[in-house]
């Protein structure tokens, strides 16, 4: 992949083949429950009884620093 093709958007067709069957093997977490906040697998914290993915709880976090 050339310089160009990252600003034009072009794709390889191998790298696009590799992503999709490490998405479709497994999820990438410590936790096989879903996310209280987006409803997806793989979640890697465990809070209050809840499991969450880091980015999501990053999120809520920031959201509730915006309520106080």
């Amino acid at each position: 992949m050339g310089l160009f093709d990252k600003l034009t958007g072009k794709k390889e067709e191998g790298a696009a083949e590799q992503k999709k069957e490490k998405a479709a093997a497994e999820p990438a977490g410590k936790y096989n429950e879903p996310c209280a906040l987006c409803g997806k697998l793989g979640t890697e914290k465990k809070w209050m009884g809840q499991y969450w993915h880091k980015k999501c709880m990053r999120g809520a976090r920031k959201a509730a620093k915006g309520m106080i």
